[in-house]
């Protein structure tokens, strides 16, 4: 599909798809990634007086290796870290406060890609297509929708991620809507500032700093979370934009990418077996045959990797039942079937566990998602 920078077409929309197509059992644990946005958070963390030992317990890290360039880190010991210093912290500020340190030198050759791309517009669909470059913890989507260009980031009940309350939701949230405004001024220049934010859940008492970080309008309680910025501007180039570059840049980011999947653990290669044919998921002997191993051996090697087979087959669940619910029209028997379930009961009781939510509150809200980032002006 093609992509007018100055007038994008309505709900035009560009989503990476790591967390829909890779189970956060898997990639959470994949070890693959800069220290860097962990170094960010514990200098926040050290600034405002918490212990980083502390804040960094349960990661298996240390002050010492966050320090060296070459420790490979993984979203969960992200998480982890994250949860730790948001319980210790005692403020509601902390995803602001590191979300503004979060510059696009913290983000490698990805970055650098973005630093060189033609235009905004450009610069959003490299931030989504190369996203599984960097320590993330949520997919990427933005849309261009009646005149404006928005990120939309997960409603709590899409989170595909574990122990995340709603003080954790609410850091996570705004750690990334602060990165994408900090990082857009990166690129753009300082007068690049968003046009509104909208926020899911109700107003902060650190309202104020958000306002300050992102320079703009914001609305709470809103059926989206969204940064929004207007669609004129996608046409504009950033300020180091280089062609030529950006091409060769682009490629080292695309093999990189490559090498990174092929590097993929047995976790992520059973999580794949399972999404093959959704609704017909094979037994874990079936999987370590299709993998030329004994179920003996894969079930070692997964405990190895901090999952297993049903933790694995959950996942599965969980995300295509979000899916479906948000994505299709089936009708929650249908859904239930199609997951394995012996009827709809079960599902929902297993779906409710999975997310807090019933099936119906989800579905609830898909026409206000599929209609863009409308009410939050």
């Amino acid at each position: 599909m093609q992509h007018s920078a100055a007038t994008p077409a309505p709900a035009t929309r560009r989503q990476s798809n790591r967390w829909k197509h890779a189970s956060s059992a898997v990639v959470l644990r994949e070890k693959r990634f800069s220290p860097s946005k962990l170094a960010v958070l514990i200098g926040v963390a050290s600034q405002a007086g918490l212990d980083a030992g502390a804040v960094l317990a349960g990661t298996g890290l240390d002050v010492e290796s966050i320090a060296d360039p070459f420790t490979l880190t993984s979203p969960l010991q992200f998480l982890t870290a994250a949860r730790n210093a948001v319980g210790q912290y005692g403020e509601s500020d902390l995803g602001v406060r590191v979300g503004r340190q979060m510059h696009v030198s913290s983000y490698g050759m990805y970055g650098y890609a973005l630093l060189c791309t033609g235009t905004m517009a450009d610069m959003f669909d490299t931030a989504v297509k190369y996203f599984e470059l960097v320590n993330g913890v949520f997919d990427l989507c933005w849309v261009g929708h009646e005149g404006v260009a928005s990120w939309l980031f997960p409603q709590r009940e899409e989170v595909l991620l574990p122990e995340v309350d709603d003080q954790l939701y609410r850091f996570l949230i705004d750690l990334q809507i602060t990165v994408h405004a900090t990082v857009t001024k990166d690129v753009m220049g300082t007068w690049c500032v968003p046009a509104h934010a909208a926020f899911t859940q109700a107003e902060p008492p650190h309202a104020a700093a958000l306002a300050e970080a992102l320079e703009c309008p914001l609305a709470f309680g809103q059926p989206r979370n969204t940064l929004s910025y207007p669609a004129a501007w996608l046409s504009r180039a950033p300020q180091l934009a280089n062609p030529i570059t950006a091409a060769q840049v682009s490629t080292e980011c695309a093999r990189l990418l490559e090498t990174f999947r092929w590097q993929a653990g047995v976790s992520r290669r059973v999580y794949q077996e399972l999404i093959r044919t959704p609704g017909q998921f094979p037994v874990i002997d079936q999987i370590a045959g299709n993998l030329c191993m004994t179920s003996r051996t894969l079930r070692r090697k997964l405990d190895a990797e901090g999952t297993s087979y049903s933790e694995l087959l959950t996942s599965v669940r969980k995300a295509l039942a979000i899916d479906y619910l948000t994505t299709t029209t089936l009708g929650t028997e249908d859904i239930a079937l199609t997951l394995g379930f012996s009827d709809a009961v079960g599902f929902r009781h297993a779906f409710k566990r999975w997310t807090g939510k019933t099936p119906h509150e989800v579905r609830q809200n898909r026409t206000t998602a599929a209609s863009g980032p409308s009410g939050d002006q």
